[in-house]
């Protein structure tokens, strides 16, 4: 009898040992704790949400003219270039966000011994954001087309002015008789633009030739002012910073603005504080998540995470002024859960790391 019931409960424990086997198709573990060169299974990630802020500045550089020491002498109401110079102006702000994976959200599924014809299917893409995982035969994933965009510095417009001598170089010349001369020039020039605005009317009938000869004499008086005043050659450029939210630290320093050395990334350099608050809306606080160190210490069976993601109140503030405000989708102040997998198929938004379709 004694016998009989060892034998009963080894079989029931054999029994109980395969249904496991069965059961614990593939377990979850945090990327951290996986050992160096485990091959039995791929890792995953959740997209986090990535700040990509673009600033529009206006870079003119400033060239001192050769006859500048002069100015003063015949064009007093004029500021001319001294030295050679920057100046930066921003003109705009924009903010936009990207998905990227996050290391914080990075997971190691193990593939055990796959029983009774079940399969699992994994569908990751190349920068390795899940999209998909399903169980048994289901059909197939719907491939997501993704598109990212990465811009920086794009050069928006350009506007330079060009000037040289002319014909005002001739020997013997001080730079004193050629100051003369540019200012003469200009003022015969200034004549001839009310001339023509005031004087001939057969001209100023025809549009056409009355703007192509307005514009001839404009272009004159620019060289020859340049000559005094000195060149400012402008551009209009973008400059991208990447930020990253975090729950911990609500305001960031990400940059320095400056007229002088315009914009430097990171808390060093010169210029007024560039900071990104960002202010959880708490649309996830109910949720009763896991901690995050529960998340990193241990392993799940027939389990994916997921996020819930969070909206929040986004700023882009120059030296404590709003430049610009938005509500935006950060995916890492939301909860990080768990899906339990059976005979299911989960696909995943591939922005915020969400489950928007699921098959059983």
């Amino acid at each position: 009898m004694n016998r009989f019931v060892a034998k009963t409960a080894f079989v029931l424990m054999a029994i109980v040992s395969m249904i496991g086997q069965v059961q614990a198709q593939f377990t979850t573990t945090f990327a951290k704790n996986i050992n160096p060169g485990q091959q039995n299974g791929l890792y995953y990630a959740l997209p986090q949400t990535m700040l990509k802020i673009d600033f529009v500045i206006e870079e003119t550089q400033l060239e001192k003219g050769p006859l500048s020491d002069y100015a003063h002498n015949y064009l007093d109401m004029l500021d001319p270039v001294e030295y050679k110079s920057m100046e930066y102006k921003l003109l705009a702000v924009k903010m936009t966000t990207v998905a990227t994976p996050d290391p914080n959200a990075l997971f190691f599924v193990t593939l055990n011994g796959v029983r009774g014809g079940s399969n699992i299917q994994l569908d990751i893409m190349p920068n390795g954001i899940i999209r998909s995982i399903g169980m048994s035969s289901l059909g197939g994933e719907e491939k997501i087309a993704e598109s990212s965009e990465l811009v920086e510095n794009e050069v928006i417009g350009e506007v330079a002015t060009d000037a040289g001598f002319l014909g005002l170089m001739s020997a013997g010349k001080t730079n004193a008789q050629l100051a003369k001369e540019a200012a003469d020039k200009i003022e015969e020039i200034r004549k001839a633009k009310f001339y023509l605005i005031s004087g001939d009317v057969e001209m100023a009938s025809n549009p056409e030739t009355f703007n192509a000869m307005y514009q001839k004499l404009d272009a004159m008086e620019k060289e020859y002012m340049s000559l005094l005043i000195g060149n400012r050659v402008s551009k209009k450029v973008v400059r991208t910073v990447y930020v990253v939210p975090n729950k911990e630290v609500t305001t960031q320093t990400v940059a320095k603005f400056s007229e002088t050395d315009g914009l430097t990334v990171g808390t060093e350099g010169s210029g007024k504080m560039i900071t990104v608050q960002t202010l959880s809306m708490n649309t996830t606080a109910a949720i009763n998540a896991p901690s995050q160190s529960a998340v990193e210490s241990m392993n799940y069976e027939n389990k994916v995470f997921y996020r819930v993601p969070e909206m929040a109140n986004v700023k882009v503030m120059l030296d404590g002024k709003t430049l610009v405000e938005d509500r935006l989708i950060v995916n890492q102040l939301g909860a990080l859960l768990m899906a339990p997998m059976q005979n299911t198929l989960l696909k995943y938004d591939t922005k915020t790391g969400q489950i928007v379709n699921l098959r059983l």
